[in-house]
């Protein structure tokens, strides 16, 4: 097959987003795999996790510190609160039933975060855990 455009070979084999976009669905597979048989997504265990170390907090402070738009915002905080993880009568806050799921989730998060770091090898594990991911100044935790 002849090569008819440069351009577009460089940016598919190159490309530094697509290659991002392909990791994060990759180890989205592993984390809502680790989770799935408790009803619950990566995503919505993230934002769970995000409320109980910020809350009483609103949604737009999650979607910021997460980093997520507002629609997937308000779409997983929809589903915490009808599971009865989250309460937002006085700011979002984690409820008992979010708290006890948050530590249900931790061994299994333990066992996929193995399995992402064995995938990954060593040094990309170490550059991922390198990204900041601590609250923008003037945020809280």
């Amino acid at each position: 097959m002849p090569l008819r455009n440069a351009d577009a070979l460089e940016m598919s084999r190159d490309c530094l987003g697509s290659r991002a976009r392909r990791l994060e669905r990759v180890l989205t597979r592993i984390y809502d795999g680790a989770v799935r048989a408790l009803g619950v997504t990566a995503a919505q265990v993230s934002m769970l996790v995000a409320i109980e170390l910020g809350g009483p907090t609103n949604a737009a402070w999650v979607g910021r510190r997460l980093e997520i738009e507002k629609s997937t915002v308000s779409r997983n905080l929809a589903r915490l609160v009808a599971a009865g993880l989250v309460d937002d009568t006085d700011g979002l806050q984690v409820t008992a039933r979010g708290a006890a799921m948050i530590r249900t989730c931790y061994p299994l998060w333990k066992r996929a975060q193995k399995q992402a770091e064995a995938l990954l090898g060593p040094s990309a594990a170490r550059l991922l855990s390198s990204i900041e991911t601590k609250p923008r100044e003037g945020e809280r935790p």
